[in-house]
Parts: structure tokens; sequence; C-alpha cells
């Protein structure tokens, strides 16, 4: 079955495709409606060789092997009617876009900006002013609910397990602003032995010391789980 490898150009695309020489004209406009976004009835069609007009194409009953069609040739596809409708994709002039002011951007709390304000990073680092109060003492709130030596149990974020530990810092620390809370897992879950960066704020077991914020914290009378515990009885 013959085959032609047509090069399809519309005012947003240019792109490679293959066409049986036997298909009609009216199931090539068909075919290329969803390539070109001009509906088959509103398609003037005209293969090109380069930057010359080799013939127009029209007559939907008729083959598209009855024109000289060859391969790599340019089958360009438009339609004035249709396409003053249709956007310009290429003008991003007429691109309805979202804009936010400076000031606006500066008081968004979840952004780029504000994480690196937040942490000290990039044009932020060692601007001390730069830094606000809240920065300085987020969660003290939280923070202040909280004892050292107090059992707990921390969210983990992203599911609905819970590991338990006691609460062994409660404080500033020097990694990051704001107040952290510094727990020793019941078991080796953790990050670390209490220590971060070589400072020590309180000491435990290598993997059993995390440190989380205030909010991801819950104290209470939980009990030490027991790994060994079972609703079965075994021999």
């Amino acid at each position: 079955m013959s085959v032609v490898t047509l090069l399809v150009e519309s005012r947003n695309a240019t792109s490679e495709r293959r066409f049986q020489k036997a298909m009609t004209i009216g199931e090539l406009r068909a075919r290329l409606e969803p390539v070109v976004g001009i509906p088959a009835g509103a398609q003037e069609l005209a293969l090109y060789q380069g930057a010359n007009l080799v013939c127009g194409v029209a007559g939907d009953e008729r083959m598209l092997g009855s024109f000289p069609a060859e391969d790599y040739m340019s089958l360009r596809v438009t339609g004035a009617s249709a396409m003053a409708a249709l956007p310009d994709y290429n003008d991003v002039s007429k691109v309805e876009k979202f804009e936010m002011g400076d000031e606006e951007y500066d008081n968004l709390d979840n952004t780029v900006r504000a994480f690196k304000r937040r942490h000290n990073l990039g044009r932020f680092a060692d601007a001390k002013s730069a830094m606000s109060i809240d920065e300085e003492d987020e969660f003290e709130e939280e923070a202040k609910k909280i004892t050292v030596g107090e059992r707990c149990e921390i969210a983990v974020p992203g599911s609905d397990l819970r590991r338990r530990g006691t609460v062994r810092f409660v404080g500033k620390a020097s990694f990051r602003l704001g107040y952290w809370v510094g727990v020793e897992y019941d078991e080796p879950v953790g990050k670390n032995d209490g220590s971060v960066d070589g400072k020590v704020y309180f000491k435990c077991a290598p993997e059993y010391g995390s440190f989380v914020r205030p909010d991801k914290v819950t104290v209470g009378d939980f009990p030490e789980e027991d790994p060994f515990e079972s609703d079965l009885e075994e021999m």
C-alpha cells in the first residue's frame, strides 16, 4: 500500500505525518482536524515544495494519490474564516496572565521567597534584619505546652502513623529558626543521637533521636509500646 510522508503546516505548528495515497481528501481533512485545530469543512489545503506552490488540494472524493504528493513536501492547512476565531498561541501578548504585586507576594508565607527568608538563605543569608520576630519565635506558643521528660506521640507527615517517645529537648536550635522539640523514640526510627551538626542538644542511642516542630507533638500518658505484644496465642 503506497504511503507518502508530508510535513503538515498550520499557523501554530508543523509536524511530520504519514498518509495513505488511497485515502480521499475528505478522509484527509478529518485526519487533519485534531492535528491543526481547523474544522474539516473549513480547511484549505495546498502542496508546497519548499517555498514553491505545487498545487491546491481540493475535491473530497478525490484520492490523495491523484495529486503530485511526494515525500517531505509541505501540506499547508489554512482556513481564514475559522482561524480568525482561534487563539494565536504564538502571540504571547494575547494570553491572559496572572499578575501579583511585589508587596502582595512578599506578604505570602508559602512562597520560595518566604522559605528563603525563614531559613536565612540566598539574599537573606546573614541578614538578621530581614528576619521578623515571627520567624525567630515560630511555634513558641506550641512549645510552651511541652515539657522535657513528658511522653509523647509524633504525627508522621503524609500518613496515619504515629511514633511514641519521650521529650528530651524543647527550645530554639542553631540549625533552623523557631522552636523545636527533641524526641527520643522508643524504637530506632529517628535521624540522629540528639546532636545536629556537631552540637549536642540531648543524648540518646544513634537513630533514636529526632527534632520535630512542636505542632507535630502530642504529649500525654503514652506507655512504651511492646514490639513483642500480640493478640494471638502461639506456641
